[in-house]
């Protein structure tokens, strides 16, 4: 699947770099082939996010990046990956290519959902981080409980505290 990718992909750049300038931005068949590319790269993102080793899945977050435009599914399998995947990074990658969603609300809360599940504070930071990035006012109720329980790593209620402050939550 991926050299499939790496082959539609080649054309569609061979096909840009050959057609004259004019030509580019009214050419019908470019704009199917770049759909169909993009299509391609959720296929392999969501293909490979569903994978058993942690570094296909980490593949598959890369092809999300690369996305112009994901789809739901995408998003929804992020998410997922947020939240129940067994690998770190898996879920770090994750936090990162879901912040480029923070317009969708449903993202953003789903995200702040996740802060109290997470087990490793290195996910937790990064989940206050993004929250802070796309100012989600709706995330201080998360971030107040973090911040005020004691069985949380001390530097992520830290973090909480102070990502409060800077959306303007009570403290």
């Amino acid at each position: 699947m991926f050299s499939a990718a790496l082959l539609i992909a080649g054309a569609v750049g061979g096909r840009y770099a050959l057609a004259p300038e004019g030509r580019v931005a009214a050419n019908p068949e470019l704009a199917q082939l770049k759909g169909q590319v993009e299509s391609l790269r959720q296929l392999v993102a969501l293909s490979l996010l569903q994978e058993q080793s942690p570094s296909s899945r980490l593949r598959g977050v890369t092809y999300s990046y690369q996305m112009t435009q994901p789809d739901r599914q995408v998003e929804q399998a992020l998410l997922h990956a947020v939240t129940h995947d067994s690998n770190v990074n898996v879920r770090l990658s994750a936090v990162d290519a879901l912040a480029k969603f923070m317009g969708n609300p449903e993202v953003r809360r789903a995200l702040a959902d996740s802060l109290p599940l997470q087990d490793s504070p290195l996910v937790q930071v990064a989940v206050i981080d993004v929250l802070v990035q796309g100012n989600d006012k709706g995330a201080a109720p998360a971030l107040e409980k973090i911040s005020n329980d004691m069985a949380v790593d001390q530097a992520v209620r830290q973090r909480a505290a102070a990502a409060l402050e800077k959306l303007g939550g009570a403290r």
